[in-house]
């Protein structure tokens, strides 16, 4: 009698859940699922129990870095008397205005989001070279793996190779002043490499002393017997490789 109510039961079960669609038949389901007996005849209660999602992978937190350095290298614009000009720092027959490569090394010491450190840049031009030391202060905004900074450089300036060309050139000198103004950012790809991308722009006062041509026994250009200074700009653009510490 009481397997007779039963299958009664699920005969009206049944035909609720043929009228009801999908969801009435997926109930159906699971309740034969749950009212079916074991195989071997006992009364065992089979649990079934879901297995757990995998746990999400968190990402690694960047470290701080209270040191580091950073090796650069990319192209220089350079126009030697861009703002100002009186009588020329280089001699006449040499570019004023020029492209170039250049190499540069840095270092700083960083305490969150200030730094500050040296920097030295040396470029190679067609007639002369110029190499700047810094000193940098360095404002970051940490944002995880990529942080921008902006950075405040000023030191001196130098011209190499630029007197060259003369038959006497022991005391021709063209040296001065640099600034610039750096906008970059640096991605870590582990804790402690960067690889980083900056612009900067540049200003520099240069000045040369003049000769005394008696001295030279008459073989330095007229020209630069007279005192010469200059104002120019230069712009900049660099990729970097650094190391954190």
């Amino acid at each position: 009698m009481r397997a007779a109510r039963t299958t009664k039961a699920d005969g009206g079960f049944c035909r609720r859940a043929l009228l009801g669609g999908a969801p009435a038949a997926a109930l159906l389901f699971a309740r034969s699922a749950m009212a079916a007996p074991p195989a071997d005849g006992s009364n065992r209660v089979v649990v079934v129990k879901d297995s757990p999602a995998p746990a999400a992978t968190a990402e690694p937190k960047k470290r701080p870095d209270f040191i580091f350095f950073e090796a650069e290298t990319g192209a220089q614009y350079i126009g030697l008397g861009t703002l100002h000009v009186k009588r020329d720092v280089v001699p006449t027959a040499s570019r004023k205005v020029d492209v170039g490569a250049f190499v540069g090394a840095g270092a700083a010491v960083k305490l969150v989001f200030l730094s500050v450190g040296p920097s030295f840049r040396m470029g190679y031009f067609q007639d002369w070279n110029l190499w700047t030391l810094d000193l940098n202060l360095g404002f970051h905004a940490p944002l995880g793996a990529f942080e921008p900074f902006l950075r405040l450089g000023g030191g001196f300036a130098n011209l190499t190779r630029a007197f060259d060309r003369l038959q006497d050139n022991r005391n021709l000198r063209a040296y001065g002043y640099h600034l610039a103004l750096t906008l970059g950012g640096d991605y870590f790809v582990t804790h402690a490499l960067t690889l980083g991308a900056r612009v900067s722009g540049d200003l520099l006062a240069l000045q040369r002393a003049g000769v005394d041509l008696n001295a030279q026994d008459g073989l330095v250009n007229d020209y630069l017997k007279y005192d010469g200074a200059a104002a120019g700009l230069g712009l900049t653009g660099a990729f970097a490789l650094g190391l954190h510490l």
